[in-house]
């Protein structure tokens, strides 16, 4: 009995240690901006006494069971990225399954999985579980020195133009205050003269005083 109990734990070890040995490691996640080009890594390992015919690399995207994308063997590209995958990878050589996306756009922001079948002895597929996330952002243009220039022009042709106009308003207020001095500097000399023409000059009446030798 004990010997059986051996014997299945060896087969279960066995059992376990191959089926780790058929990996697929994918980024968790990539950033990429938008018209420009990102690869999205893939390697994968099986064990070692396994030894493959023939190896296919498809990409499948949105979900583990989701839409095929890209594969090799069948030569398939999915009509949205058509002209716009390049396959990098080397799957005989590096066990590589390394794809580029090129021209990136919004829509392109998902999650991708790198999934590998092996024909051989036995068929083996196997693919990575959460997949590459792949996140898309706008690209972020820095103002060249001429536009910088122009900013830097334009602002400072608004704070002259404000400037002369508060010059011109001060001017005005300036016209406007001496205006008004002269005004009442005018009323003010009417208004003496019209004072002084209206003073009465008394004047002494002939014989009424004595002379001062008068007796």
């Amino acid at each position: 009995m004990d010997s059986a109990l051996c014997l299945i734990l060896l087969y279960l070890s066995v059992v376990m240690i191959n089926g780790a040995d058929f990996t697929v490691t994918q980024p968790e996640s990539l950033e990429g901006v938008v018209g420009y080009s990102i690869d999205i890594p893939c390697s994968f390992t099986y064990p070692e006494t396994y030894k493959p015919r023939e190896i296919n690399i498809g990409w499948r995207r949105n979900q583990f069971h989701g839409e095929y994308i890209f594969s090799v063997s069948r030569r398939y590209t999915h009509p949205q990225y058509r002209d716009r995958i390049d396959f990098l990878g080397d799957p005989y050589q590096k066990n590589t399954g390394t794809i580029r996306i090129n021209h990136l756009n919004q829509s392109d922001q998902n999650r991708y999985f790198c999934r590998v079948e092996t024909t051989g002895v036995s068929n083996e597929i196997w693919q990575n579980i959460p997949g590459t996330l792949l996140i898309v952002r706008e690209l972020r243009r820095v103002p060249s020195p001429a536009q910088l220039s122009t900013s830097v022009t334009a602002a400072t042709s608004e704070r002259t133009g404000e400037d002369e106009e508060k010059l011109g308003q001060g001017g005005i207020l300036i016209i406007r205050s001496v205006l008004a001095l002269g005004m009442l500097a005018i009323v003010w000399m009417i208004a003496i003269y019209l004072m002084k023409s209206r003073e009465v000059t008394i004047l002494p009446i002939e014989g009424s005083g004595k002379r001062p030798n008068e007796g």
